[in-house]
């Protein structure tokens, strides 16, 4: 099988699907292959995009970018295109009815500071509405709710470990279990099974009693990412007004239920741009002609069952955890184009602290400030070839918090640098 396209994007988390839709945007017929469903069904939906600078948490996420060494990824693309790929992902989530928000302080934008399952607050940028922390850290008295048989939230544990937080000296705090919605034959209970719960009018009628019961006693409700599996916020909004409570959802663990309904919705926006999709396919053989992808091929027991050619290609197959890096004992290696990765300083598997900063969480590939890879002596490998997302190194998304918001960034200037490359007149 052969297939023809403007533009083929490798890999559908979310810098995959940004590129997808900024290349669509700017009039490309483009191809999404995937081999699965990428980050963002593990994740939280938040969109980071720079919460700690020389692993101290910050405010101002445009402030600290401007520090950032000349090899960060927002150093190549500039303050500036990174504000216009965010503008142009909220306009696509706006477009949508998702509710997502930026806090403001002093009239800047800054990051939101989000509680966890483990009594923890993480610092995160542009999130949805039923993550707004906004009246968590003003209020008295606050319930931490977990529910019957759900293993991902102790109550007890994360009401505790807030307790003990210098934000929180004047906040009591209290817990308590639901009542499980679900069957006692169930298997084991996930947050993901309860938000299709309550995404019926029998789960709604629940949540709702069982929230009830407290709202007239508490000021804030924190409970698991069960708030419905649509990224609209409109159950959220109709709880809290019914109730004249505030509830929120706590970050949690996988599955990612606020991955899955900002997942969803980037996939529906996709699919009214006309992206072609080819899921379950693993692409596994490049075929270059000096420094041109001619065409890309799905090869199973050495036989080519797919082959794709594009005009420009998006490479955002990921890092080391995503497969789009792999690892051997001595060197790190970029799986489909053979790319060179640059050697990795320093011991690659050894390190005195287990949770500081590791150059190996750094690794990828080196690219041009059009996001084409490039050698050690930065000289293009590759004229129709762009990466994003977690394929390009220079950064530790893990450290600095920063990971969907690179890839949103990287995602949508590489969808305009290949419409572009493609004859499109797209602005950036």
């Amino acid at each position: 099988m052969q297939l023809r396209t403007d533009v083929l994007v490798i890999g559908s988390g979310p810098a995959g699907l940004t590129a997808a839709l900024s290349a669509a945007e700017h009039g490309c017929q483009v191809v999404v292959a995937s081999s699965g469903a990428g980050t963002l069904a593990i994740s939280s939906g938040c969109i980071d995009l720079l919460g700690q600078y020389q692993q101290q948490e910050i405010s101002d996420p445009w402030e600290a970018m401007t520090k950032l060494p000349p090899t960060h990824p927002y150093s190549l693309l500039g303050c500036e295109r990174v504000a216009k790929a965010l503008q142009s992902f909220q306009a696509i989530l706006a477009r949508r009815k998702s509710d997502y928000f930026v806090a403001q302080k002093d009239g800047k934008n800054v990051n939101s500071r989000l509680p966890t399952i483990l009594g923890t607050l993480k610092p995160s940028y542009l999130i949805p509405q039923s993550l707004d922390s906004s009246r968590l850290f003003s209020a008295k008295k606050v319930l931490v709710a977990g529910v019957e048989g759900l293993r991902d939230l102790s109550p007890k544990l994360c009401a505790h470990e807030l307790a003990l937080l210098p934000e929180f000296a004047e906040t009591t705090f209290a817990t308590t279990l639901f009542p499980s919605p679900l069957s006692q034959t169930h298997r084991g209970v996930s947050s993901l099974d309860l938000a299709r719960r309550v995404a019926s009018a029998e789960g709604k009628s629940w949540l709702t009693t069982c929230l009830g019961r407290f709202a007239n006693a508490y000021d804030v409700i924190l409970v698991p990412p069960i708030l419905g599996i649509k990224a609209s916020g409109q159950l959220v909004s109709e709880l809290r007004q019914m109730l004249h409570c505030h509830v929120e959802e706590l970050l949690t663990i996988p599955p990612g239920v606020g991955g899955i309904r900002l997942r969803e919705t980037l996939i529906d926006e996709a699919r009214e741009q006309k992206i072609r999709f080819l899921e379950n396919v693993r692409i596994n053989k490049a075929c270059v002609s000096g420094q041109h992808c001619e065409y890309v091929a799905a090869v199973e027991d050495e036989e080519e069952n797919l082959r794709l050619y594009a005009k420009n290609i998006v490479l955002a197959t990921g890092g080391i955890l995503g497969g789009g890096l792999f690892t051997t004992p001595d060197q790190v290696q970029e799986e489909l184009f053979n790319l060179p990765v640059p050697p990795v300083q320093g011991q690659m598997c050894n390190a005195s602290d287990v949770l500081a900063a590791h150059p190996i969480s750094q690794t990828g590939l080196s690219v041009d400030r059009s996001l084409r890879p490039v050698d050690v002596h930065e000289n293009m490998l590759l004229d129709n070839v762009f990466l994003a997302g977690r394929s390009i190194g220079g950064y530790d998304p893990a450290d600095e918090k920063s990971g969907f918001g690179v890839a949103i960034a990287t995602g949508w200037y590489a969808g305009v640098m290949a419409a572009n490359a493609a004859g499109m007149e797209a602005s950036a």
